[in-house]
């Protein structure tokens, strides 16, 4: 097990802002999180888990807790339809070892950071596909049991970006996923984006859509070597059929898109881009990113309150113009 002080979120974290916590615990072995939850009772503070940090805004601030994080990374194929990874996996190093196997359902989930425990947690989506599709089983240290457990993929609990380990959260560290791929072709095309790539070709390879995803994220989301950032900001807006209709009513121009997950998703980012017209908007060092508003970037330079400030002051804007509360995607520390 690796202990280390004053770990800066600054350079541990997508979004390249932040203060330090005060240690971090990373997991190599099972042996390993016997000793991670001894060190973390010793130590009398509290735990968070975290996998690659693109997905959290840590404040300027000390943070006087304990991080624990997973670097088992194994990739393995168990048969013809399973794949099973560990948690501290890159989550895109899953789908690129998928497509390399030439085995179909994860495709669509290109190029997103972070690592596969992560994925789990907020049941990571994109382009009509969303991970709780193909989870198997999920197997985590239960920190308050102290006990290994699994979970089969009813059990994980799966919504619009939550499941079970997030509802629950830092209860679970997560050791390994098993997910369920496909030999025979099923290309996901028919979400807006894709179907538009691929408007003169109905069947596309695998690497073919794993090419496209790549192709369009990158049109979308500022490069992570050059800006801070966790991603779109903001959750969606989840509503059932007769809300869809009423809003369509009010919004005629604004897409509706049905979840895998159920329900219809109300895109946010329609309303920032031509209600709010926060595309591209600057305040500072803090942008709703040109391409995709959003998705908040820190510019070199910016400060974890920088972003926070931000992030009210279109929140605020919100609630004030168009009557919506805003839910942060993103975990602020």
């Amino acid at each position: 097990m690796l202990i280390e002080e004053q770990v800066s979120f600054a350079t541990h974290s997508t979004f390249k802002v932040g203060g330090a916590i005060a240690y971090r615990v990373t997991i190599e072995s099972l042996q390993d999180i016997a000793d991670a939850t001894a060190f973390i009772d010793a130590a009398r503070l509290p735990h968070l888990v975290l996998g690659g940090g693109s997905n959290i805004l840590a404040r300027d601030e000390l943070l006087n807790a304990v991080a624990v994080r997973v670097g088992m990374n194994t990739i393995t194929q168990r048969d013809s339809t399973t794949i099973s990874v560990d948690a501290g996996a890159q989550w895109d190093d899953v789908v690129a070892y998928a497509v390399q196997n030439n085995v179909w359902g994860i495709e669509n989930l290109s190029a997103i950071p972070g690592t596969v425990g992560g994925a789990v947690v907020q049941n990571i989506g994109a382009y009509g596909a969303a991970l709780s599709q193909v989870v198997v089983r999920v197997r985590a240290f239960d920190t308050l049991m102290k006990k290994e457990v699994e979970f089969d993929n009813a059990a994980c609990k799966f919504g619009y970006r939550s499941s079970i380990f997030k509802s629950s959260l830092d209860r679970y560290i997560l050791l390994n996923a098993q997910l369920c791929v496909a030999r025979e072709a099923q290309p996901q095309i028919a979400y807006k984006d894709l179907a538009l790539y691929f408007k003169d070709k109905r069947s596309p390879s695998l690497a073919e859509v794993r090419a496209a995803v790549q192709s369009i994220r990158s049109k979308k989301f500022p490069p992570l070597d050059a800006y801070g950032t966790a991603g779109s900001f903001f959750l969606n807006i989840v509503v059932n059929g007769e809300e869809a209709e009423r809003l369509r009513n009010k919004y005629p121009d604004m897409p509706l898109f049905v979840l895998p997950e159920g329900g219809i998703k109300v895109p946010v980012g329609w309303f920032f881009e031509h209600i709010l017209h926060l595309k591209g908007y600057q305040d500072g060092l803090v942008e709703a990113w040109r391409e995709q508003a959003l998705v908040i970037v820190a510019h070199h330079g910016a400060t974890a309150n920088d972003v926070l400030k931000f992030v009210k002051k279109i929140s605020d804007r919100a609630q004030t113009e168009i009557g919506i509360t805003l839910v942060s995607e993103v975990r602020v520390l």
